[in-house]
């Protein structure tokens, strides 16, 4: 912009002779006001950095994630979670100083949505697969800037009945679960009545407890503790054992039952949900109890 540079050069030389020859100096030509500050364009806004949905992530689940790290990937190509929804936090939540850690009460209301996302988004309810559901929120830096998204993000694990690791795999998640996700039997063992280990196995191999489905706690209420707790767990499981198999819920009472809400800590941050299993403590059956009306279930 060499014009602007001579205007300037000009000016300044106006400014050193003013003092021996005002005449020296004249008006700008026409269209040029003489002033330079307000001649530069201004500086385009700043664009905040938002993820996208329906990807997957070639890195395992981080809480945290970072404009930097962010490298989503085709689903079709091996990769560990997939972005289900992005959504944005609002209310009190956002007012944070800070973002929110993974249990915090405040993000009841994110985790619900992703909660039915999710199940639209996989066909089904997405707890019948070894599956967990997790928030990832923006840095620190990001949140001081302004950013305020959350993405919901499905992720395979080895087993959701102990202690589990990330699944790295391959293909959507979206519109089906592969059968070779979905809950089946159980080899459970323990003492006392106590469940101390549970591995998954094949139902056509000697099993004594088997997945029958979800049901999802009212938002008020606690991480069960007491028996009165326990009870209204088991009574609501009995429900859907009830479904499975095919009997009324006062026949499911010959039969124990296993009520699993995943951890205190996503309790905490807002999952309702809770898994439910079949549970005929020492005795031992082979086959699905799925549509059998109770037949071939030991009582």
């Amino acid at each position: 912009m060499a014009w602007r540079r001579s205007i300037a050069a000009g000016a300044a030389v106006c400014a050193l002779a003013a003092p021996l020859a005002l005449a020296g100096c004249s008006t700008p030509v026409s269209g040029v006001d003489g002033k330079l500050a307000d001649d530069w364009a201004g500086l385009p806004a700043v664009q905040m950095f938002t993820p996208g949905a329906e990807v997957c992530h070639e890195k395992a689940y981080e809480q945290t994630g970072r404009a930097t790290a962010y490298r989503p990937v085709d689903c079709e190509s091996e990769h560990y979670g997939e972005t289900v929804y992005v959504g944005t936090l609002t209310g009190p939540v956002a007012e944070r100083a800070a973002p929110p850690e993974a249990d915090d009460a405040l993000l009841a209301g994110a985790f619900a949505e992703c909660d039915e996302r999710s199940t639209a988004f996989v066909g089904r309810q997405w707890r019948d697969g070894r599956l967990t559901l997790d928030l990832t929120l923006p840095s620190a830096a990001a949140w001081q800037g302004g950013a305020r998204w959350y993405r919901c993000e499905l992720n395979e694990l080895t087993t959701v009945t102990d202690k589990a690791d990330w699944v790295h795999r391959s293909g959507s998640l979206r519109g089906a679960l592969p059968p070779g996700l979905l809950l089946t039997c159980f080899a459970e063992s323990g003492k006392n009545g106590s469940v101390d280990t549970m591995p998954e196995t094949d139902c056509a191999k000697s099993h004594n407890a088997e997945y029958v489905g979800t049901f999802t706690a009212a938002a008020t209420r606690k991480y069960p503790v007491s028996k009165a707790d326990w009870d209204y767990f088991h009574s609501n499981c009995r429900k859907a054992m009830a479904a499975f198999i095919g009997v009324s819920v006062s026949a499911t009472s010959k039969y124990g039952v296993i009520s699993w809400p995943y951890s205190k800590a996503t309790w905490a941050g807002g999952d309702r949900g809770v898994r439910c299993y079949l549970w005929l403590e020492t005795k031992k059956m082979t086959g699905s109890a799925k549509g059998t009306a109770g037949k071939g279930i030991p009582s």
